[in-house]
């Protein structure tokens, strides 16, 4: 096991998005419970992240009616041909009532889901703050119905190794309370997705990732995951205006595009002298070292497009 340092060395932290909604975040097509709703603060990546654990048993139950929705359009799409190409008989009411089904489980599912409790960690940048998304032992909930909250100095990262999946060793990460005795399941194996893990680079870049993002001496790292929440920041906001940054500069990037800077910026990871403790520059003027290819522009999804996707997979976006 290896405690690791609270440093980053590496100082590339770029986590692609996907832009599908343009600039807004406030879309909502047909789940119109969201126009009753309160945005949650959860979305704003300006004061906290939230790295969920793995799924538990309740997204198959969320997912079945989506499941159910799908096999039913597409059972109606092959009726229909039938209908229009060999005369077969249609029933022709499926046509209201499908949608009906649709749009129900459309504002069902996404209002349930978002009071559904989620496991994970969260690391709050306002505040310093970390908390487990589950009750600690021997402690009791904050009034607000959130868990306990640890100072972000209390929390120590250990490389560990686990038994993978075809009984190889695999390099993981545990984020935890420094103090495991006075709070032993005060702690989260981090999801990274993988199970080859034998080099622990993605360790390190996940590591660094939390330890720059809590960093408030510094603003926001310049990536695609955080590109529509920086104005929120106020460091962040004024040292974009001194450094006179392109507006909106990453969302001109298509997701393929910002892929390949994802590769890239890995295998240079792959080559970086990890043990000697050498710093690299951060790069904090990206417009400098990537433009985005003109001929691969972003594809924002349209209100169709969502639409259509909540018709047949009841999925609210």
């Amino acid at each position: 096991m290896k405690v690791l340092t609270r440093a980053c060395y590496f100082n590339r932290c770029f986590n692609a998005e996907n832009f599908y909604g343009g600039l807004s975040r406030e879309r909502f097509g047909l789940a119109f419970y969201i126009m009753f709703m309160k945005r949650k603060e959860e979305d704003r990546k300006n004061r906290f992240i939230f790295i969920h654990a793995p799924q538990d048993w309740s997204f198959y139950i969320f997912a079945l009616p989506c499941f159910v929705s799908a096999l039913m359009w597409f059972a109606l799409f092959g009726k229909l041909i039938a209908y229009l190409f060999m005369g077969d008989d249609f029933y022709w009411p499926a046509l209201i009532v499908l949608p009906i089904y649709s749009i129900f489980f459309v504002n069902l599912l996404g209002y349930l889901k978002s009071f559904k409790p989620k496991k994970g960690v969260c690391l709050n940048r306002v505040e310093q703050t970390v908390s487990f998304a589950w009750k600690i032992d021997g402690e009791k909930d904050i009034p607000s119905g959130a868990n306990l909250s640890f100072n972000w100095e209390d929390i120590v990262c250990k490389q560990k190794q686990n038994v993978g999946s075809v009984g190889s060793m695999v390099s993981v990460l545990e984020l935890s309370h420094h103090n495991l005795e006075s709070f032993p399941n005060a702690k989260m194996t981090l999801p990274l997705g993988l199970d080859n893990t034998s080099m622990p680079i993605n360790n390190y870049l996940m590591w660094e990732y939390i330890v720059r993002y809590m960093d408030i001496s510094k603003p926001l790292p310049d990536s695609p995951e955080f590109e529509l929440f920086r104005e929120l920041d106020p460091l962040t906001a004024k040292l974009d205006e001194k450094n006179k940054r392109p507006n909106r500069f990453w969302t001109q990037f298509s997701l393929e595009q910002q892929r390949e800077i994802e590769e890239q910026i890995f295998q240079e990871a792959l080559k970086f002298d990890w043990s000697e403790g050498k710093v690299q520059p951060e790069i904090t003027k990206p417009w400098e070292v990537w433009t985005p290819d003109p001929k691969r522009p972003p594809k924002p999804r349209g209100m169709f497009t969502m639409i259509m996707l909540q018709l047949v997979f009841c999925y609210p976006e």
